[in-house]
């Protein structure tokens, strides 16, 4: 025994939606596209994605270069044009140059005094100077000299 549904009017609501679908569709202009913008369009997506994976690729081996690099540390490089690994490719890491101060070198000044690790009341009164009173001389020389070159522009 097969059961079935029986809507009444259910088979002539069907047929208006469609023909009321039909009768719209042949109102409505079909608009197409010229062919030379679609593959335009499809052109500049396939460029698009090709970049996107070139740069990708790119990004990757140079990750994994610097990965190699610092697995591996080189000796002194040398500073030709074809690179410092032997005719590879010349990188970003060949134009920086060594830090001016290298670890355990000499310091760049001397110091006045030798460095004390606690202060005697005697040293306090001999070389302290107050910050308060160096930023009211430097503000001062400051202002001073802003004072003078706005009176020369005065005429």
């Amino acid at each position: 025994m097969k059961l079935s549904l029986r809507l009444p009017g259910f088979r002539q609501l069907l047929q208006s939606l469609r023909w009321r679908a039909a009768t719209r569709a042949a109102v409505i202009p079909r608009v197409r596209l010229p062919r030379r913008e679609v593959l335009m369009v499809a052109a500049a997506g396939v460029l698009a994605a090709g970049i996107t994976l070139i740069v990708l690729v790119a990004s990757f081996n140079a990750q994994e270069r610097r990965a190699a690099q610092q697995r591996s540390p080189e000796t002194e490089k040398a500073g030709s044009l074809t690179g410092a690994r032997g005719g590879d490719e010349i990188s970003v890491d060949d134009f920086l140059l060594p830090s001016l101060h290298p670890a355990g070198s000499v310091a760049d000044y001397y110091p006045f005094r030798p460095r004390l690790p606690r202060w005697s009341r005697e040293n306090v009164e001999r070389f302290w100077v107050s910050p308060r009173q160096i930023a009211i001389e430097t503000i001062g020389a400051i202002n001073d000299r802003n004072t003078e070159s706005m009176l020369e522009k005065v005429k």
